[in-house]
């Protein structure tokens, strides 16, 4: 007497329910790796969710960063900085760029009617505000004019608007930088983005609210007097075409320094696709982890239907006896197997879903869920399933009805 599918699933639930202690024993091993993998999965989203928009904060992927190589040890003692005529003539070779910023940062101390603020001042040109997708919220900022005339203005953050002028409108006024007086022209938009994490500042970009720009002529003639730029940055057309870019420009520089890699050439789009390479090490790092869990419950589910198979060794050798095939002893019990770790799974998905805002709150950052994720964990559950079952199965197929029905 062959058995449905249908029956095998009937019968599966009815031992299920009617043992609710040892079945939920069977599942609890499920339930907890299920829901290891719904969480793992939602914070590995969560996290590339917060670097894309780290990186869109900064300007997008498009950007290219030009440094020195602080790991280079540049025995040849090679030029570790830019002269202005090599920017010119790196800036005539990258038509394709859409964008070109160099820039030189110093440390000072800002005052203002007998207030003070130390922080970093930037040289920059009017391309930056481009490159970094930031203009200013007050008054304008740094212009070609400016740049061309090396004119003694200032741009400033938020932060050294607050400590300086408060209330107060700072435009027009003129703050000392050193013993130079240069006047504000401008206060920028404030940055804010809500940092992820236990640690830091809750404000991520608040670093940038503490910066403060001026031409990049201005620095150089009458700030450090120095012509040495130390880096630039080049903003491509797109994304798409950004690696290329940085290839080229990667070109140019090792041939202006013979070769050696005294400067770091790097794509935002490069690197965010690193970060993404990272990410998904230690995601691979957890899921192994959450599978591994997944297969002690597997084992324990296998423990249990082995004893269940020994209780009912003289029911499975009448029902060989009245007609049923081997093959549909190994798909009942098979089908009984997959029906508990489902069960196990579906709990643990409900469980890790209630569970992500909790987690969210107790991390600070931000747990992503996805359809993907519920048909990952409930296909991994099945298969889990499916092993741990197989062997009982087999067993409970290949007995011998004869010693079947003389099992006490």
């Amino acid at each position: 007497m062959a058995i449905s599918l249908k029956e095998s699933i009937i019968v599966g639930f009815s031992d299920f329910w009617s043992r609710k202690v040892r079945s939920l024993v069977t599942i609890m091993g499920i339930v907890l790796g299920t829901m290891s993998i719904i969480v793992v999965l939602a914070l590995m989203k969560g996290i590339n969710a917060q670097t894309l928009a780290w990186m869109m904060e900064r300007g997008g992927l498009s950007k290219i960063s030009v440094y020195e190589n602080w790991n280079y040890d540049n025995p040849l003692n090679l030029r570790d900085y830019f002269t202005w005529r090599e920017l010119e003539l790196i800036r005539s070779l990258v038509p394709e760029a859409k964008y070109f910023n160099p820039q030189e940062r110093e440390w000072v101390k800002f005052a203002y009617e007998g207030k003070e603020y130390r922080s970093a001042v930037y040289g920059v040109l009017p391309d930056f505000k481009y490159i970094e997708e930031w203009d200013a919220d007050q008054g304008r900022f740094i212009s070609e004019f400016d740049v061309s005339q090396s004119n003694d203005v200032v741009v400033i953050g938020t932060e050294i608007k607050n400590e300086l002028f408060g209330s107060k409108d700072p435009i027009g006024e003129f703050i000392t930088v050193h013993i130079r007086r240069l006047q504000v022209i401008g206060v920028m938009k404030h940055r804010f983005m809500k940092n992820s994490g236990p640690v830091g500042n809750e404000n991520g970009l608040a670093y940038m609210n503490r910066r403060a720009f001026v031409p990049l002529s201005t620095m150089i003639h009458k700030g450090t007097g120095e012509d040495n730029i130390g880096s630039f940055v080049v903003k491509a057309q797109d994304a798409e075409s950004a690696p290329a870019l940085r290839e080229k420009l990667e070109s140019i520089i090792l041939n202006l320094r013979q070769g050696k890699p005294v400067f770091r050439v790097e794509s935002a789009q490069e690197e965010a696709e690193q970060m993404a390479k990272n990410q998904r090490t230690f995601q691979v790092i957890f899921f192994v982890i959450s599978i591994i869990s997944l297969l002690v419950g597997g084992i324990v589910i296998a423990n249990i239907m082995l004893a269940t198979i020994q209780e009912r060794t003289r029911e499975i050798g009448i029902r060989i006896t009245v007609g049923a095939r081997r093959i549909d002893i190994f798909i009942q019990f098979l089908v009984q197997t997959i029906v508990v770790t489902i069960i196990g799974g579906i709990l643990g998905i409900i469980v890790g879903l209630s569970l992500l805002d909790l987690v969210s709150k107790f991390i600070d950052i931000k747990l992503i869920a996805g359809p993907e994720m519920i048909i990952i964990a409930l296909a991994v559950s099945a298969g889990i399933g499916l092993l741990s079952g197989l062997i009982p199965a087999v067993i409970a197929s290949k007995m011998d009805p004869v010693k079947a029905l003389r099992y006490e």
